[in-house]
């Protein structure tokens, strides 16, 4: 009888490590990233022409500070195996949207020019929190962590986009309404471009504030 107490006393010691270990890494995980704000203004720019298998037509590239340091402060956090994207830039115009009539009537040339005058490496993006989505794959969990961020001003950009295709015979283009501004910080493998279209749930995917 006492070896079986003891076996039970040993296996609920356990429990109450493993629970409290569980509980320290969400917590851990939980807690918000401390981030510069002057890092999240005065993003560079950046057009690319469609192209298979590329995420970004037109997008904001980061100071180069931002993004290593919140790689690094995930990894302490997560311990995971993560790759980091090989240029992280956040799209406001997917390669993948720009496919067909759309990247005729706007060449990247010219959305380029207009965001430029539209002040968009300017303007200053409002971080949200660090988000995670996962998804089964081959007897495995793929993971994607990236920045959500409030941006108006790109919300307003899309649709002056959509309009200028409008006016020029590509309807109902640019206009998805769950369509987020976000900038991809790691994964568990290379493949960034196939997380999109990505919808996120700022319920449940959020994981911290970055503040």
């Amino acid at each position: 009888m006492r070896a079986l107490a003891k076996v039970g006393i040993g296996a609920a010691a356990l429990l109450v490590v493993a629970w409290l270990f569980v509980s320290t890494l969400q917590d851990t995980i939980a807690e918000p990233y401390d981030v510069d704000d002057s890092v999240f203004s005065g993003w560079a720019l950046v057009s690319r022409p469609p192209a298979p298998r590329a995420l970004v037509g037109l997008g904001l590239r980061p100071p180069q500070r931002l993004s290593p340091g919140l790689f690094d402060e995930l990894f302490a956090r997560t311990m995971a195996s993560l790759t980091t994207p090989g240029d992280a830039v956040l799209p406001i115009v997917l390669s993948g949207e720009l496919q067909g009539e759309l990247g005729i009537v706007l060449p990247p040339d010219e959305m380029l020019a207009a965001a430029r005058d539209a002040g968009l490496d300017r303007v200053s993006l409002r971080p949200v929190c660090m988000a995670v989505k996962r998804e089964p794959f081959m007897g495995r969990t793929r993971e994607f962590f990236f920045v959500v961020v409030d941006a108006p001003e790109l919300v307003a950009f899309r649709a002056r986009l959509s309009a200028m295709a409008a006016e020029r015979g590509v309807a109902d283009a640019l206009n998805d309404p769950t369509f987020e501004f976000v900038l991809p910080v790691a994964a568990s493998d290379a493949e960034f471009d196939t997380w999109w279209p990505l919808v996120v749930d700022r319920e449940t995917d959020c994981q911290a504030p970055v503040e």
